[in-house]
């Protein structure tokens, strides 16, 4: 049994579990209060939802009349429809979102389907990181983040920053399409890579998406797509009622464009500013330091604010960016390294690149 059949089943049994004891969330009734958990209920038949006869992705027309592709979106459908706290979050969280998606997808003139593509990679989760070193709402890999232009530097990733990492996913999502000159090619490419589906359309000499062997996740990746396209076009029909005033709303912000020629301090530059630190990294997930990075970088401010940023950081002095090294030893592990020099294993990570825990002896490991 491979890890996603694994995840597949562990998904499933959630889903039946919150089915059976969760018997409130249902059309109409998506908040769950103290009075309606005492109400008595009696268990509720699960229903098979129907798989419409036409379907399409970004214009793509799913050919859901052969009996494999049609199963597979079934799969994908049902898995997705019942996991009903996952769902609520997608539509919860969508029109905080989808604004700044539907927006960058007009500009670049790309289908409006593409805005689905951040739900199943990150759920609409800014901050979210994979185990597997993914980051952001676009969930970009380090080296592919870095490709496309953003910055992930010890200071700064821009992986985190949904403005930045929206442009740049939409523009290689473009890349893709011209060089694949096919949405479902484009999509799977990028999910497992560029390489990968070159390759297995060289080798299979198909360019048909529906007939190529590819990673699992990926033969599933556009069925997937097509499920939360379904279940977020029309919510109702899955047994999904959220009220407008329970969405979470677009924040309100200033955005600016700064240029440092070197580091400040960001707790002193938030206090100046009247604000909390909390309050500024909150706004800025990709600023992963204590420190406003030198360069270029995009910052959100509450309204009000961005008249006294320039005089602000006028003020402030200019921290030291001299590097701290220590060369691993034998018995070193990330733990004992962060214990010592008191720093977080996370930022340790950060500082040096990591993509695991693994560290080599004579490995110099940056510590600021």
């Amino acid at each position: 049994m491979d890890s996603h059949q694994k995840i597949e089943i562990i998904q499933i049994i959630i889903a039946l579990c919150l089915l059976i004891t969760t018997p409130t969330l249902t059309a109409a009734d998506t908040t769950v209060t103290p009075d309606t958990l005492s109400r008595e209920t009696s268990l509720q038949p699960v229903r098979s939802y129907r798989i419409p006869a036409n379907l399409s992705f970004c214009g793509h027309p799913l050919p859901l009349k052969k009996r494999y592709c049609r199963e597979m979106l079934d799969r994908e459908l049902t898995i997705a429809a019942y996991n009903r706290a996952q769902v609520i979050l997608w539509l919860k969280r969508a029109p905080r979102y989808f604004p700044l998606f539907s927006r960058e997808i007009k500009a670049l003139g790309l289908p409006e389907d593409l805005k689905f593509l951040a739900v199943a990679e990150s759920s609409l989760i800014e901050d979210i990181h994979s185990r597997a070193g993914a980051a952001g709402l676009w969930q970009f890999m380090r080296h592919t983040g870095r490709r496309v232009g953003l910055r992930i530097t010890p200071t700064i990733d821009e992986r985190l920053d949904p403005l930045t990492s929206t442009r740049k996913a939409l523009e290689y999502l473009k890349f893709l399409h011209e060089k694949f000159a096919a949405w479902p090619l484009a999509l799977a490419a990028y999910n497992c890579g560029e390489k990968r589906v070159a390759d297995a359309v060289s080798e299979q000499q198909t360019e048909n998406y529906h007939a190529l062997s590819l990673p699992s996740e990926s033969e599933r990746y556009l069925y997937r797509l097509a499920a939360i396209k379904l279940i977020l076009s029309d919510p109702v029909a899955y047994g999904y009622k959220i009220e407008p005033r329970e969405c979470y709303k677009p924040l309100q912000l200033d955005y600016i464009q700064l240029n440092l020629r070197g580091e400040v301090s960001l707790i002193d530059f938030a206090l100046k500013l009247g604000l909390t630190y909390h309050e500024i990294k909150k706004l800025n997930p990709h600023l992963i330091s204590k420190r406003l990075p030198q360069g270029k970088f995009n910052l959100s401010l509450p309204p009000g604010y961005k008249d006294q940023v320039a005089g602000v950081i006028k003020k402030l002095p200019r921290l030291s960016t001299k590097k701290a090294y220590y060369k691993v030893k034998r018995g070193d592990t990330l733990k004992k390294i962060s214990r010592r020099f008191n720093i977080s294993v996370t930022r340790l990570s950060r500082l040096n690149q990591l993509e695991s825990s693994k560290i080599l002896i004579g490995q110099r490991l940056r510590l600021q």
